[in-house]
């Protein structure tokens, strides 16, 4: 009873302890992986009431890498995440949009685009694949269901049934997406259809080219210019909607420090090598470098011919058997070569062989080709195969066995050979047709050395990078005072769904920490995976409205500049505006000669003016011949002008021509769904909840 008095007594302490300890747990757990309890979940992204799962998600991106991999390209998986989160995400929007409109694809339209005569495109590879693993004369995608669901008809096991079932039902998602996008493509494109007046107006923009006379007035000769914030507002609010934010955005400014050799690492690398060309003229093949890894060595045995590389080629065709040198020096890595051997061998050889499966065929074989049968006459495509008079290099890669063995054979007479090549017997009929004269075969060392920054190089950029950090603790601070300690700062734009800051390599994890910043905060150092750089970052400004304002870094300065142009255009007009009465009397006032140009409303270029000139390209389109333009200004200068020609197409005008083309133009092609579907609503992108900052200590 007493120990029960004495629990009951410290039952309230206990349940503070159990309490404390479970959140600490779901904090613990909270702050660590940033998805479960109070974080997004599963979902990675989510948008106008779509999301992104990261099953889903996980699940594309591994089959896009492997994609990739087996095509041999080189992808950064920071973009390739943030590219299918973006893919997934409007598939959602879509599948939505679908729902709401009531696309559906049936049972029956998804059965006949699966095994119907012709299949519908998104299935056609892969129908057509495995018709071909069947043996089917033609693709039939009936015949590859009736192989899924009765695999021992086609002599297949029932887990390969299992594993074409799969892939059944794989296409089959892909075929009804592809098909409920058809169906909503061919919704839309009624939208994006020219009417009577879209196509007159596509008619009349080309129509019509004229000829003008012109004089010209540079921006710059408006001086200085005083260009307000309310210039530059007003310069924002002109093109407002190219600002929207559909998520919260960043302005940061970073530091990049590159790991490079320092003075004294290079100095130590070249005695290295120095050390290493020594060794090499002086010991046996490449002894002298076979204890130190970072010398990798090449090995080739290769006729003259076969020698690409004109300076390695050089080197063997003049130096002494044992000799050395530094081949090339570029940057911090070094080629050199040795010549370990040079000999005369035959490179190449014209021969007729007749590879058998069983050695126990070659006595017959040899008998038939000795009494006149041609190697490839006696290939029956399983247990012999023949191949007559064929060239065959006996360079690299050829066995070394054989090779002898046909270098030595007679001319035109056939012989048996039997020969373990890799592991496996190769058995045979040989003839020699023909045999080149013997040519220099060189044996040669290419040995690469890189000069690798040391750990004290490493250790001291991060140590005067980390002495800068502690001592710039504020954006602004790390933003004014880097540049007298030897460092340049970058401004970029980073968002949940950036995947690097301003391009830089496997930087992902640098752009959590800045969005999980507050803004004024400045990072610790961070470090690449492949140890190239570091790296630090600043958070300048924090945007989580509607649009990005105008005093954004990012686009301040150009629209500064747009606004400059403009007041400069203003400026002049007011200079200039009604000081002649003709053209020539311009040209006098802005001290500028009279050029012609030619000037179609709908071109890009007004030649000897400038690109996207659209106020000088609508002034033209309005004046009447003869008549002599106001001062326009340009995004260059400002320009007077008189129409003194306008010759017409001559081609009459025809609706179904000039709809095509406004489609062509304007049509369904140039249809953003996305963007249309998503609206006004903002982005909540959770990749970074399942990234992990690499941040260098």
């Amino acid at each position: 009873m007493a120990t029960l008095e004495k629990i009951r007594s410290k039952s309230v302490l206990l349940f503070v302890i159990i309490i404390v300890a479970l959140l600490a747990f779901i904090l613990g757990d909270f702050l660590t992986s940033g998805r479960t309890y109070f974080g997004s979940g599963t979902t990675v992204a989510e948008a106008a009431g779509a999301k992104v799962d990261y099953n889903d998600y996980q699940a594309r991106l591994s089959q896009l890498s492997e994609q990739y991999q087996a095509q041999g390209r080189q992808v950064d998986n920071d973009r390739l995440s943030q590219n299918v989160i973006q893919e997934l995400l409007v598939e959602q929007l879509l599948n939505k949009e679908y729902d709401r409109l009531g696309i559906t694809v049936t049972d029956a339209e998804l059965t006949n685009a699966m095994t119907g005569e012709l299949p519908h495109p998104a299935a056609q590879r892969f129908i057509g694949g495995l018709s071909q693993q069947l043996g089917l004369p033609v693709p039939s995608g009936a015949a590859v269901y009736e192989a899924m669901s009765n695999p021992a008809k086609y002599q297949l096991t029932p887990e390969i049934g299992q594993q074409i079932k799969n892939a059944w039902a794989a296409t089959e998602r892909d075929v009804e997406a592809a098909m409920k996008s058809e169906k909503f493509n061919r919704l839309v494109a009624g939208l994006f259809t020219a009417n009577k007046l879209d196509a007159k107006a596509i008619y009349d923009d080309g129509a019509t080219t004229r000829t003008i006379a012109y004089a010209t007035k540079n921006l710059s000769a408006a001086g200085d210019v005083d260009v307000t914030d309310a210039d530059v507002l007003a310069a924002w609010q002109a093109d407002k909607e190219a600002y929207r934010l559909n998520e919260e955005n960043r302005a940061v400014e970073y530091i990049l420090v590159s790991i490079e050799p320092s003075q004294a690492d290079r100095l130590a690398g070249q005695q290295e090598v120095e050390n290493a060309l020594l060794a090499l003229n002086s010991e046996p093949a490449t002894d002298g470098v076979s204890a130190n890894s970072r010398f990798l060595v090449n090995r080739i045995d290769a006729p003259a011919s076969q020698i690409t590389d004109r300076a390695l080629r050089a080197f063997a065709d003049t130096a002494a058997v044992g000799a050395a040198v530094i081949l090339s020096h570029t940057n911090d890595s070094y080629t050199l070569a040795k010549l370990i051997d040079k000999k005369h061998n035959i490179d190449s050889i014209q021969v007729s062989y007749l590879m058998a499966q069983n050695p126990e065929l070659l006595d017959s074989a040899l008998a038939a080709v000795r009494g006149g049968a041609t190697m490839a006459s006696l290939s029956d495509g399983q247990t012999l195969m023949g191949v007559d008079s064929t060239w065959t290099s006996l360079g690299a890669g050829f066995p070394e066995s054989l090779a002898q063995r046909l270098t030595a054979a007679t001319v035109g007479e056939a012989f048996a050979y039997t020969d373990t090549i890799q592991g496996q017997p190769a058995s045979g009929v040989y003839r020699v047709e023909r045999r080149h004269a013997p040519v220099p075969f060189y044996d040669l060392a290419v040995v690469e050395y890189t000069i690798d920054p040391s750990n004290e190089t490493v250790a001291q950029l991060s140590t005067d990078l980390n002495t800068f950090l502690a001592a710039n603790s504020s954006a602004a601070d790390f933003s004014a005072n880097a540049a007298e300690n030897g460092y340049n700062t970058v401004p970029a734009m980073v968002s949940a769904s950036t995947p690097l800051v301003g391009n830089v390599a496997d930087s992902r994890g640098a752009v959590k920490w800045a969005m999980d910043a507050r803004k004024g905060q400045v990072s610790p150092s961070f470090q690449d995976n492949k140890q190239t750089y570091l790296m630090a970052v600043a958070v300048m400004d924090v945007f989580t409205g509607d649009y990005l304002p105008h005093t954004a870094p990012a686009i301040n300065a150009a629209l500064r500049q747009q606004a400059l142009t403009k007041k400069r255009g203003e400026a002049l007009k007011a200079q200039y505006a009604g000081k002649a009465n003709d053209l020539a009397g311009y040209a006098a006032a802005m001290e500028s000669k009279i050029d012609t140009a030619r000037v179609v409303f709908t071109q890009a270029m007004i030649p000897g003016i400038g690109f996207n000139e659209s106020a000088v390209q609508g002034a033209v389109a309005s004046t009447e011949k003869g008549k002599l333009s106001d001062v326009i200004p340009g995004n260059n200068a400002v320009v007077v002008f008189e129409v003194i020609d306008a010759t017409a197409e001559g081609r009459p005008y025809n609706f179904e021509e000039y709809a095509a083309r406004f489609n062509q133009t304007m049509g369904i092609g140039h249809f953003n769904p996305a963007q249309l579907l998503l609206g006004k609503n903002k982005v909540k992108n959770h990749s970074l909840n399942f990234v992990q900052s690499a941040v260098h200590d």
